[in-house]
């Protein structure tokens, strides 16, 4: 008769660190989620400020929406950097007198999925286009 006495402790103390295990991953995979909504939502908002920078005489003289370019690329510019983004590498914006380009791109520190990824940092990168809008009165 053999004794199987403890084997229930060991197999509990297993899945506990299976289920901890779990867990770090799903908290890495979340700060990246989540830095990624965040740089979303900043790089949409900055495009839309951008959109807001109509070239006046333009429209005045022809009634057509068109954007000044630098102007576009400066209110995107300011708007960005009202959000305080954290551990950003790059950021990119463009601006034509049809759209505004606003891409973000940056880092997130990803503790144990580093055993998966070779030890680098998760990429996130985001682009958002914000144009100007014809208003039908």
């Amino acid at each position: 008769m053999t004794s199987d006495r403890g084997s229930v402790t060991v197999w509990t103390l297993g899945m506990v660190l299976v289920v901890l295990f779990l867990g770090a991953l799903s908290f890495d995979l979340w700060s990246g989620f989540g830095t990624r909504r965040d740089y979303a939502g900043a790089a949409d908002q900055a495009a839309q400020a951008g959109a807001n920078a109509l070239d006046t005489s333009l429209f005045r003289s022809t009634g057509e929406r068109k954007l000044d370019p630098e102007r576009a690329e400066q209110l995107a510019a300011e708007n960005l950097a009202t959000h305080g983004l954290a551990n950003v590498t790059g950021v990119e914006i463009e601006a034509t007198a049809d759209e505004v380009v606003v891409e973000v791109t940056g880092d997130v520190d990803v503790g144990l999925l580093r055993i998966f990824g070779g030890g680098d940092p998760l990429v996130v990168h985001v682009r958002a286009v914000g144009q100007p809008r014809e208003v039908t009165p």
